[in-house]
């Protein structure tokens, strides 16, 4: 099966709902494969016992659900536990090793999401619980293109590439936006988080014109701060995607490298919201306020 994704060609023999179907090509870009993986090397580098890699592989073993392979940014071999569920299996494959992959290609990966505005893309990065995908769900609902949800992909030139056409929603997420989870497909089985299918994103790469930084405050009141100069860069390696994988040999300089660029170029701002409530139609009224201020409508 054929799928499309951050501009890439994926060709799995696992079904990958999430994704957008392919167009046959010659060769795709990634393989995604089911297979028997066998333990890594001693002298590799590694984070506890779930993660291990070098240059061009990374190893990942999630106990009851499944080990994955990623080499050389071209194939991804999976192995399930006995007994695991799919859905929990493509979690880690669409999260982890996908952001494996990806890195193995060169992109800078950042944790967050992106949307469409104008002939640019404005990228929304923060913490896990941050509201970054119900703001992603806000845009959608106001007829923006949201690129990519979760993992945003950025290349060398500094360009976004479209992700899955989904935005995942906590219950309590869904519910201030008034969507409705009946019949929406949860991102795993014990978990009250679901998929909202969006419309697929325009396939062409734009490029990123501000990042904006999800953040709770003390104060009552939502306020935008601009990132100067060099903290701008720090900015962006705090939301690193998984930052354990830019740890490995060869990796970090690259991404330090492709930090400082985006950083170079882009309007970095943070968004200070009441930590004790979320209001994403004020939050995106205030980040569409500020685009229209520095960049225009």
């Amino acid at each position: 099966m054929l799928y499309e994704c951050h501009g890439l060609t994926w060709a799995s023999e696992l079904p990958l709902p999430e994704l957008a179907h392919g167009s046959s090509v010659a060769a795709p870009d990634v393989e995604i494969t089911l297979g028997l993986i066998e333990q890594p090397e001693e002298d590799v580098w590694r984070v506890g016992s779930a993660i291990a890699g070098d240059l061009d592989r990374f190893w990942l073993d999630v106990p009851g659900v499944a080990r994955f392979l990623v080499e050389g940014g071209r194939r991804i071999v999976v192995e399930p536990a006995e007994g695991s569920h799919p859905d929990e299996v493509r979690l880690y494959l669409l999260g982890s090793a996908l952001g494996a992959v990806l890195y193995q290609r060169g992109l800078l990966v950042l944790h967050g999401n992106a949307f469409r505005h104008g002939a640019a893309v404005v990228l929304a990065v923060g913490h896990s619980g941050a509201g970054k995908s119900t703001l992603a769900g806000e845009l959608h609902l106001r007829g923006f293109d949201v690129f990519s949800d979760d993992v945003v992909a950025i290349d060398a030139e500094g360009f976004t590439v479209p992700g899955p056409p989904r935005v995942k929603l906590w219950q309590d997420a869904a519910d201030l936006l008034g969507v409705s989870v009946d019949g929406l497909p949860r991102v795993r089985p014990q978990d009250d988080k679901f998929h909202m299918a969006i419309d697929a994103p325009p396939t062409q790469r734009l490029p990123v014109a501000a990042v904006y930084v999800l953040e709770r405050h003390e104060e009552h009141d939502l306020e935008l701060v601009h990132v100067a100069g060099t903290d701008r860069l720090g900015v962006l390696m705090t939301h690193t995607y998984r930052a354990a994988l830019v740890d490995a040999p060869g990796q970090r300089r690259r991404h330090l490298q492709r930090c400082a660029t985006l950083a170079a170029r882009s309007r970095v701002v943070r968004v200070l919201r009441p930590a004790g409530s979320y209001r994403p139609a004020a939050t995106a009224d205030a980040i569409l306020a500020d685009i229209s201020a520095h960049h225009g409508a």
